[in-house]
């Protein structure tokens, strides 16, 4: 069976962690929002962990909430990391073409004739 999954907005998330601090009973809440308590006390979780920041939204938000110079230190620092996996295969790949034959290289067969196996002799 294929349940749908609900979407609440980040509106009614907020609206409903107001009305908590506002002193409504998270019962009341639940059946009025109708949603399960215990999503309202996994809401409250996060609204308390993060505050304005809670509920970014649906993918990660946590690169959208990055401030400029951080998102650009974590690029810089991919890139880095990039460039030293490609030092790595290139030199990799010298090291085949220097020591190994042609064919381990660039994919070829390696082996394209028939093996030529003396067939078993009969022992008398």
């Amino acid at each position: 069976m294929d349940l749908a999954r609900s979407v609440y907005s980040r509106e009614l998330k907020i609206s409903a962690m107001r009305a908590l601090q506002g002193g409504e009973s998270r019962t009341q809440l639940a059946r009025r929002l109708q949603v399960s308590p215990k999503l309202l006390d996994r809401w409250l979780a996060d609204w308390r962990a993060k505050g304005e920041a809670s509920f970014p939204g649906r993918g990660n938000g946590q690169s959208r909430a990055l401030d400029p110079e951080r998102r650009i230190a974590e690029l810089e620092r991919k890139i880095g990391q990039m460039t030293v996996e490609n030092d790595f295969l290139k030199k990799a790949l010298a090291h085949f073409r220097g020591h190994h034959p042609a064919a381990v290289v660039s994919g070829a067969a390696a082996c394209t004739g028939k093996s030529k196996k003396r067939p078993k002799q009969e022992e008398s």
